[in-house]
């Protein structure tokens, strides 16, 4: 009965078969053998309970008012954010995995700066991360949340390991992009975890807990900022979505904290009280401050920083202009820099000296060859034609070497696979390195070292007089060309698939500064589109503009298939990567305390006003129409809609729309006291229900 609930739920060691189907039998296995029962009747009582007690104790502090505004959001958006953690646990948010590697790739970095190791991790394509050695595991890897996720996070929370703070591994998985800024928070948290040796899921969860401890302070301050509107930043932080995304590694989490601060910071400095008087030191840089940071975040809020506009001159002190203008040119630069790489290589270009191939294992130690030689390695070697055992000739024959790291053979023979380095130069590098291009005096020495690590064999045994002429004629360099020309060398190779290739004209050549042209090469492709020929046609604005009913068509279609899908993710009607769909009636209760919390105070002045208003709502606008045509520029010309188009990204606006978009004249409210107090008590009777109901649905699968 069990296996055949078991399709695409996780994923197992091995297959099972329905029907000669075969299928993922995870939860069949788990379901048969593990003792469940007990431990999710513990969980769902305590974290129920528990989002009841913080349902309650909102409704007290409302009704007692003996806990600030500010202060209550951020006991709310903590205690809330910590249930969704283990609810909602890591890997479940929207591309959380590859917000993971990033995290893990950034600490290992600073790891690796600090570390004594000779090794050294070089620049990371965005297609290889790293984490520490044995931070992995399948069930808490999985993106799917069962309850089974849920165990495996919670039994493994205080888990410790004996590896050291410098251990990596190399994943061939994913990274966000090249831009480190949003994650150095989350990175911090888990290189702490690496020191004190904590295990992966510790790491993972002092990670989140880090984005989450950022996000609630930075909305708490935004809410004690905010001059009006302290309604409109409440709801935007407690949110479903906005909680699951700050309680995870997603660079949304630190960006909505900076652009809802930064809202707040600009509506108090362009429209709160004391218009003449100018800013305090503290609060200007606060403002500058997140403008600068949320600008390289992400691009599309770039309209959301040039706001700053608006700021009175007064407002800014002396050189308000100069201060306006150099805002503006460090958030572009910043963009700029940080979103093309630009800064990364900049800053680390000093360092390309030192640098070692990524390929390179932490354990590589230089062996000396044995006093005697070691027949059953050669044998191993010279046996059998292969790239991987001309790698290992090359290190034993050449460098001394018999036991080269596994990962340095792999990363040579990965480059000449995908011809980033050909065997003829491979060889060069070894033979003709610094400190071994001009030490060849002994004709036949040189021929027999290079010949065994070519061919696996000594060309020159009873036939050296067809051989030693050339290095008498014209040394080394002549005699390697001789060797790797040979008919039989090239014929060995391209058996292999890859052709010989020539000598580089660098001699000598350094394989240090080999292995970085090989990674340069592979980040270079992996900045470069793969995908199947028909996703490469995209809606470039030259197609947009030759086929503009294709493109409104476009629209239409995604507009009536996944709107719904697009209301939902703003707000959170839709978790766990979009698979646990709760149901309508909590999205509409949502979208009534979105609007409960726009409407206006009876009689209050309404601010923004006029074309200040205008500027605020295009800026808006603007935002949500940069996000949408990012989407559109990577949507393929045979898809029916829109790729990849979320609501949750219009999540760093929210406060902005709902403060100057709305229509203010339909209703109002006649107490701004009373107002907070049944929207943060509505707001917390919801959260509670909707963790029990999130907990169901996990349980219903």
């Amino acid at each position: 009965m069990a296996i055949g609930h078991s399709d695409g739920v996780a994923l197992w060691k091995e297959q099972m078969a329905v029907d000669d189907r075969v299928i993922d039998g995870t939860m069949a296995m788990q379901i048969t053998y593990q003792r469940i029962g007990g431990y999710l009747t513990r969980f769902f009582l305590l974290v129920g309970v528990l989002a009841a007690v913080l349902a309650a104790l909102a409704v007290w502090a409302v009704l007692s008012k003996k806990l600030a505004l500010h202060r209550l959001v951020f006991v709310l958006v903590l205690g809330f954010g910590l249930l969704y953690s283990f609810v909602l646990p890591p890997y479940a948010a929207p591309d959380e995995k590859y917000h993971i590697n990033q995290s893990f790739t950034l600490a290992c970095r600073w790891a690796n700066d600090l570390s004594h190791d000779e090794w050294r991790m070089g620049k990371v394509p965005t297609t290889t991360s790293f984490r520490r050695v044995g931070d992995e595991d399948t069930d808490l890897q999985n993106e799917n949340t069962t309850v089974f996720t849920w165990e495996a996070f919670t039994s493994q929370l205080f888990t410790t390991t004996d590896q050291p703070f410098d251990s990596h591994q190399e994943y061939n998985e994913l990274q966000t992009d090249q831009n480190p800024l949003l994650y150095v928070v989350s990175a911090a948290a888990v290189f702490l975890a690496y020191v004190l040796h904590f295990g992966f899921a510790p790491a993972l969860f002092l990670g989140r807990l880090a984005n989450l401890l950022l996000f609630a302070a930075l909305a708490a301050l935004a809410v004690k900022t905010a001059p009006f509107g302290k309604r409109v930043f409440t709801v935007a932080a407690l949110l479903p979505m906005t909680l699951h995304l700050a309680a995870s590694f997603s660079r949304d989490a630190p960006l909505l904290g900076l652009c809802f601060v930064f809202t707040a910071l600009l509506m108090d400095a362009a429209f709160g009280p004391n218009q003449k008087k100018a800013l305090s030191p503290a609060r200007l840089t606060a403002l500058l401050f997140c403008g600068v940071l949320l600008a390289p975040g992400k691009l599309v809020y770039l309209p959301l920083a040039a706001l700053l506009l608006l700021v009175p001159a007064a407002r800014l002190g002396h050189h308000a202009r100069a201060k306006k203008c150099a805002y503006l040119a460090a958030c572009l630069a910043l963009a700029l820099l940080l979103n093309t790489g630009l800064l990364t290589d900049t800053l680390r270009s000093g360092q390309t000296a030192v640098q070692t191939t990524a390929a390179e294992a932490a354990d590589r130690t230089v062996k000396s060859r044995p006093a005697e030689p070691d027949e059953a390695y050669e044998a191993e070697i010279c046996g059998e034609s292969t790239l991987e055992n001309y790698v290992k000739r090359l290190y034993y024959y050449v460098d001394d070497n018999r036991s080269p790291a596994a990962r340095e053979v792999a990363f040579w023979v990965q480059a000449m696979q995908e011809g980033d380095v050909s065997p003829a130069v491979l060889g060069q590098s070894f033979l003709f390195s610094p400190d071994r291009a001009n030490s060849y005096t002994d004709g036949q020495a040189f021929y027999t070292m290079a010949s065994y690590a070519l061919l696996g064999t000594d060309v020159t045994d009873g036939n050296a007089d067809a051989y030693l002429p050339y290095f008498a004629e014209g040394g080394a360099v002549q005699a390697y060309k001789q060797l790797f020309n040979l008919t039989s060398c090239v014929e060995s190779f391209a058996a292999l698939g890859v052709d010989v290739g020539t000598m580089d004209d660098r001699i000598p050549l350094d394989r240090t500064v080999l292995a970085q042209e090989v990674e340069a090469a592979r980040a270079t492709r992996s900045t470069q589109s793969t995908a199947d020929e028909a996703d490469k046609a995209t809606y470039t604005p030259g197609y947009i503009l030759r086929h503009p009913v294709d493109t409104v068509l476009l629209f239409v279609r995604s507009a009536v298939e996944n709107g719904d899908h697009y209301i939902r993710t703003l707000v959170g009607g839709s978790l766990s990567y979009y698979t646990v769909d709760l149901a309508w009636g909590w999205v509409a209760v949502l979208y009534l305390l979105l609007a409960y919390a726009a409407l206006p105070v009876q009689g209050a002045v309404m601010k923004p006003a006029g074309k200040a208003r205008g500027w605020c709502c295009a800026a808006a606008a603007l935002c949500c129409l940069l996000a949408v045509a990012g989407c559109l520029l990577w949507t393929p010309t045979h898809y029916d809609t829109l790729y990849g188009l979320q609501g949750r990204y219009f999540l760093p606006v929210l406060p902005l729309l709902l403060l100057t978009c709305l229509p203010r004249r339909l209703a109002a409210v006649p107490d701004e006291d009373t107002a907070q107090t049944r929207l943060v008590a509505a707001l917390a009777l919801v959260q509670a229900g909707m963790v029990a109901n999130i907990m169901l649905a996990i349980i219903a699968r």
